[in-house]
């Protein structure tokens, strides 16, 4: 029971693993300077520098990875480009309304699916029970 519950954790490890790199290459892979981006086309090159560094994409890209997991590690997602707000907080706000969608959601669907799960056993092989079955 527990070698198997390793086992699962081990493979879930990996997973959340190889999504971050994937999603961290990906990042990487996007056309367009995050520098650019956020300081505009007007910007001098001694703020591009100062803000490259300060991002620490200056560094190697083994770096900027290790430096990416450890600030994943303590749940430090960083600052929004858009509302230069750190991000844990603005998905902090939403996740209440999310939550109340995910339970409206639930009670909907199991408005509809106990009801026509009582009628699908009450007429076992008939063209509902195939409907309800789909």
């Amino acid at each position: 029971m527990l070698e198997a519950l390793a086992a699962r954790l081990g493979t879930a490890a990996l997973a959340v693993l190889g999504v971050s790199t994937l999603v961290f290459l990906l990042i990487h892979l996007v056309p367009g300077d995050p520098v650019e981006v956020m300081l505009g086309e007007g910007a001098s090159p001694a703020d591009r520098g100062a803000l490259r560094a300060a991002l620490g994409l200056d560094r190697p890209l083994v770096d900027q990875y290790l430096s990416y997991l450890g600030r994943l590690a303590r749940l430090d997602l960083g600052t929004s480009l858009h509302d230069q707000r750190p991000v844990a907080d603005l998905i902090g706000e939403r996740v209440v309304p999310t939550l109340e969608l995910a339970a409206a959601t639930l009670g909907l669907a199991l408005f509809i699916a106990i009801p026509l799960g009582v009628l699908a056993a009450q007429h076992r092989g008939s063209p509902l029970d195939s409907g309800a079955m789909v």
